[in-house]
């Protein structure tokens, strides 16, 4: 009668651990963490080696749910696996557990698709001084991003970005103690990927004066004063400036997926959206 393999043997030998542990006690030194993290992630191959050793479908599953993954989800992949006649209970759990919830390992450097939520914060500098007298409707501002910007520990922007609004209104200071003013509205920003990511926030600058109540005190010492009195309406508003290094806190602007960079031995927790 054939033996059968003892459990801590068996998964051993699936996620290929045994190995690493005995090169490493060839070597007279432990295994490195990070082999270790790689080699328990699981794969496709992986859930073969366990079918073609006897592993029974539920204990196979059980293994999925208590374990990190690196599972080929794609149409080819999962067309393979049931061609090699993987019960479709398990390829189902294999799907869901890449898809929803499940903890996947990567290695530095490796490019992995996330999906950025709706909201995600990132902040932003500007990298020049903005003022309403020089800039127009429809110009372009630049901004640089402050911090890397993560999602489940995969960097989706880097720092030092770049990052663009466009002035939505400019309107120079003028007579009358009239500020000027000065809006714009966040556009985008360039993710690891390459790929532009929209960004929402209005921001408003007006300029420091008191508009209605200077134009107001105008016309009444004209009253008073007679002709003497148009000086005031020579007095001009502020101008609306911005300068370089403001920062502000932007958003990303609806869900979207890109692709983004892995730290070393990064774990990261995914979710079906």
């Amino acid at each position: 009668m054939k033996k059968s393999l003892s459990p801590i043997l068996a998964v051993l030998l699936t996620t290929g651990l045994l190995n690493a542990l005995l090169m490493a006690s060839a070597q007279g030194t432990p295994a490195p963490q990070e082999t270790q993290a790689a080699a328990n992630a699981l794969t496709n191959q992986d859930i073969l080696a366990m079918l073609k050793a006897g592993a029974s479908t539920d204990s196979i599953i059980a293994r999925i749910k208590s374990s990190a993954n690196r599972f080929d989800t794609s149409t080819a992949a999962l067309q393979s696996l049931k061609e090699q006649s993987v019960p479709e209970a398990l390829i189902l759990e294999i799907a869901r557990s890449a898809a929803g919830g499940s903890t996947a390992i990567y290695q530095q450097g490796e490019m992995v698709e996330v999906n950025i939520p709706d909201g995600t914060a990132v902040e932003v500098e500007l990298t020049a001084t903005a003022s309403g007298q020089d800039l127009l409707a429809g110009d372009a501002v630049d901004f640089k991003v402050v911090q890397p910007v993560q999602v489940n520990g995969i960097t989706i922007i880097e720092k030092d970005a770049p990052a663009k609004a466009r002035i939505t209104q400019a309107k120079k200071a003028s007579s009358w103690g009239r500020a000027g003013k000065l809006e714009w509205a966040m556009q985008e920003t360039i993710g690891v990927d390459g790929s532009r990511i929209p960004l929402r926030f209005t921001q408003r600058m007006i300029g420091d004066s008191k508009g209605g109540t200077v134009a107001v005190s105008a016309v009444a010492t004209t009253v008073l004063m007679g002709a003497g009195g148009l000086l005031w309406g020579l007095k001009t508003g502020k101008p609306a400036i911005i300068p370089a290094g403001n920062r502000y806190t932007v958003f990303v602007h609806g869900n979207v997926s890109a692709k983004g960079k892995a730290a070393a031995n990064t774990t990261a927790q995914t979710s079906a959206q």
